[in-house]
């Protein structure tokens, strides 16, 4: 059955939503917007101010459900009404997990480690040239020569090793706070594997390897949010790198300040 008429969209808090979009639910959580066909809609139910989506399942199989909260309720019972009412009929049970389909969104943290990068070389920059107009104005232009390059290393370092770090302590929160599971690798394909979540959607993650599994670990609260689980020596290397690089950041940085200092001392004819 087609949806003669538009039925409002439902909103909830930052950005997220759910409405019709032809004969597809779409439903927007904070890092990703779910593509669910009628066709594999159950049922759209309202439990106070959420509403949950049954979706079709096989005969004796539990129905997997998706749940859009902080609704108001008479909005969402007005929205699963007009759903229920315009729901195709369903010839025979199937599941319907298996045709959702996810667009994972910005992820928030990425975007602050960008924001954490950009204000990071900005102000480390602006440092920078803070110290160079020091020691001009005070007539020790000439170690110039060695702040600038020290100072623009050692800031170098310091901005990409704090980039680096992310996927590193992104699987730490991961495996501290995650689930961990197995994903099998995709049929036809060498470098995707796949994983379902507790809500039954299959989900993918990308690998280089060459064992049909591989241990990953994903946020409940947010199970596209997944990550690969390293060896421990893979991530001992990783680890290492990063604090050679931080390392050399901050000795760079440290060089530049020992530098203004000396200068302005009048040490070494600086």
């Amino acid at each position: 059955m087609s949806i003669m008429s538009p039925i409002p969209a439902l909103r909830g808090p930052e950005g997220t939503g759910l409405r019709v979009e032809g004969q597809a639910l779409l439903l927007r959580r904070a890092r990703e917007e779910l593509h669910i066909p009628l066709k594999a809609v159950a049922r759209v139910r309202v439990e106070g101010r959420t509403v949950a989506v049954e979706l079709t399942a096989p005969v004796g199989a539990a129905p997997h459900v998706q749940r859009f909260a902080d609704v108001d309720e008479a909005a969402a019972t007005a929205f699963a009404d007009a759903v229920n009412a315009a729901l195709p009929e369903q010839p025979e049970a199937v599941d319907g997990s298996g045709y959702i389909s996810s667009n994972r969104l910005g992820d928030p943290s990425v975007t602050k480690i960008y924001r954490v990068i950009k204000w990071g070389a900005l102000y480390g920059t602006l440092a920078i040239v803070a110290l160079c107009a020091l020691v001009i104005v005070t007539g020790h232009a000439a170690a110039i020569i060695i702040i600038t390059p020290s100072g623009f290393l050692g800031l170098f370092f310091l901005v990409l090793g704090w980039a680096t770090s992310y996927p590193s302590r992104e699987e730490r929160y991961l495996r501290r706070q995650g689930v961990t599971v197995a994903a099998e690798r995709a049929p036809g394909e060498r470098v995707t594997y796949v994983y379902t979540d507790p809500d039954g959607l299959s989900r993918t993650v990308q690998k280089v390897a060459d064992t049909w599994t591989i241990d990953v670990a994903y946020d409940p609260q947010d199970p596209g949010r997944v990550g690969v689980l390293r060896s421990r020596t893979a991530r001992a290397v990783d680890y290492a790198l990063l604090g050679s690089g931080l390392l050399i950041g901050l000795s760079g940085a440290a060089g530049a300040i020992a530098c203004t200092v000396l200068a302005l001392l009048g040490v070494g004819g600086l």
